[in-house]
């Protein structure tokens, strides 16, 4: 039986259950040759107040792989307006009402995703809530693990954005492991006071530079860029978010630093450069991989 029937929060995963039943299952299905579509007849539903790319697409493709029927819309205020939290419960009966098995919820609205798992009617995964995103942050420890060899020891550098979900929920699951070092090199914004203090209180040390050459102590560099293109250029008017991936850069690095982007190369860091440590569409890969974990540990 599944251990998390609704999967909401990151804050709330178990280390053991993240690396003996997820990234354990997650290493078995990258080493199928081709994957039995066991799932035949089942149903999810990606249900987007938000628009997205890689979080759609790679929960869709990894129901695909599973044989899996998926649907998605990503305006869905056109056809499910939400103003109000609680008007979620009906759109998540309704799916119920027609045999839907997994609902993706994304939405910028504060509430809509805990009580959308409040309703409880089907099983609930947060595709992306204002301050947390969990199978993006399961996504991006298990590309650690696997480029570190393990996520415990790791200094992690953040870069650029630090107001984000996928930075909230990064921080929060590597709050699960030992001996963690953060160090956040701010573009923009900051880490609520409420993440930072989850880390502290877990052990993770936190440190704040304002000078670049400290991803040079780095095991990982995770970029995470502006909200918008105006965004983007109002950093660059202000001397701020200039990052170039390039040789220069490079070769501050480690030999085995791994640089991760959750945006995957949007156009907000110019990259000028081909290197191994460059681990993007490796990031991306083990996307696929750990939402085909959680779709088979939640309806399989």
């Amino acid at each position: 039986m599944a251990k998390h029937r609704h999967l909401i929060e990151t804050a709330g995963l178990e280390r053991g259950w993240v690396e003996e039943d997820l990234f354990s299952l997650c290493d078995r299905l990258r080493q199928e040759t081709s994957v039995e579509p066991v799932m035949q007849g089942r149903a999810l539903y990606c249900l987007f107040y938000e628009p997205s790319f890689l979080t759609r697409t790679s929960f869709e493709r990894a129901a695909g792989l599973l044989g899996v029927a998926a649907y998605h819309t990503e305006d869905a205020s056109q056809f499910f307006p939400a103003h109000t939290p609680g008007y979620i419960d009906n759109i998540i009966n309704i799916l119920a009402s027609l045999r839907i098995d997994l609902v993706v919820l994304r939405s910028g609205d504060a509430g809509v995703v805990e009580r959308a798992e409040f309703a409880d009617a089907v099983p609930v995964v947060n595709g992306g809530s204002p301050d947390d995103h969990p199978t993006q942050a399961l996504a991006d420890l298990y590309t650690i693990k696997r480029e570190l060899g393990q996520v415990d020891g790791a200094t992690v550098a953040v870069v650029g954005r630090l107001e984000h979900r996928n930075v909230n929920a990064l921080l929060k699951g590597l709050s699960l492991f030992e001996g963690v070092r953060v160090i956040l090199i701010p573009f923009s914004g900051q880490v609520s006071d409420s993440v930072m203090q989850h880390c502290v209180e877990n052990g993770v040390q936190l440190e704040t530079h304002r000078d670049i050459e400290a991803v040079a102590e780095a095991d990982v560099i995770y970029l995470n860029g502006p909200r918008t293109a105006a965004h983007a250029q109002l950093l660059r008017s202000r001397n701020s978010g200039n990052l170039h991936i390039d040789e220069k850069f490079m070769s501050m690095l480690k030999l085995k630093c791994a640089i991760m982007d959750p945006m995957q190369r949007s156009g907000d860091f110019t990259i000028g450069v081909q290197d191994d440590r460059l681990a993007f569409y490796r990031q991306s890969e083990n996307a696929l991989y750990a939402r085909m974990a959680v779709i088979l540990h939640t309806i399989g």
